[in-house]
């Protein structure tokens, strides 16, 4: 029955097939083309990227600084970031955002929003992306997409990088364009003196002892509180952490 009902009226099954194809067109053109569709957990993730000669306790600054404007946003509810581990010019910040019916944008919104106010800050830069139930890559990124460079020899690497971020960060399709690789940091080799260390009668391991000391974070001691544990340090006070002139300050006594 149904077959004899479209094949009285062909003008209407036509009418139908074209629209479905029209829909499925428009759909293609329309929908997120993403390998799975962006979710609003309610969540983001913040990635911090400071120059690469910067010390701790000013990273420790910059961390501060960054939780302060994200706190301000009206639709953030609960901030909590970290530095320091592998790299001391890089931090962490996890941001819970107010429920949705209680919010006056989406995730990405948000972001957007706290991009403009954010890109103000100097001498760092704080990448945010919504957490997504399922995430692609095995590697950490500052970024929702990542794109891997591989080269056999490292000076082709160093400058094909910059040439393809720069590239990236012309498409207006793109933002929070930005790069893992570190080779613009400051350092400073100290070379002992081994044959006047003996002959005052001061160790290799008395000299490390001191640096560790001083600059380590030696961990000395911990304190219990019935909530918490809090990790007592060694350091010397923060002034001298800015100056290598410091180390004409300390001594050891044999």
């Amino acid at each position: 029955r149904s077959l004899n009902w479209v094949l009285g009226h062909s003008r209407w099954v036509q009418a139908v097939f074209l629209a479905t194809v029209a829909l499925n067109v428009w759909l293609y053109i329309s929908i997120p083309k993403t390998f799975f569709p962006e979710q609003d957990t309610g969540r983001l993730m913040g990635f911090i990227q400071a120059d690469q000669s910067i010390s701790f306790q000013a990273m420790r600054g910059k961390l501060e600084d960054f939780m302060k404007i994200v706190r301000e946003d009206p639709d953030v509810e609960n901030v909590t970031g970290f530095t320091g581990g592998s790299r001391t010019n890089s931090g962490s910040m996890f941001i819970s955002l107010k429920p949705l019916s209680v919010r006056s944008d989406d995730a990405q919104k948000v972001i957007a929003r706290l991009r403009a106010r954010l890109a103000k800050e100097p001498g760092a830069s704080l990448f945010l992306m919504a957490v997504q139930d399922i995430r692609v890559g095995g590697r950490q990124a500052n970024a929702s997409y990542q794109y891997t460079l591989l080269a056999d020899d490292l000076a082709a690497l160093r400058e094909w990088e910059p040439k393809i971020r720069t590239a990236l960060a012309a498409l207006p399709e793109l933002a929070d364009v930005n790069s893992d690789q570190q080779d613009k940091g400051s350092e400073m080799d100290l070379v002992y003196d081994r044959e006047t260390m003996a002959r005052l009668g001061i160790s290799v391991s008395d000299a490390n002892n001191l640096l560790n000391n001083a600059f380590g974070q030696r961990q000395i001691s911990t304190i219990y509180q019935p909530l918490n544990q809090y990790k007592v340090v060694m350091e010397v006070a923060p002034p001298y952490t800015q100056d290598v002139s410091s180390l004409d300050k300390m001594f050891i006594i044999n």
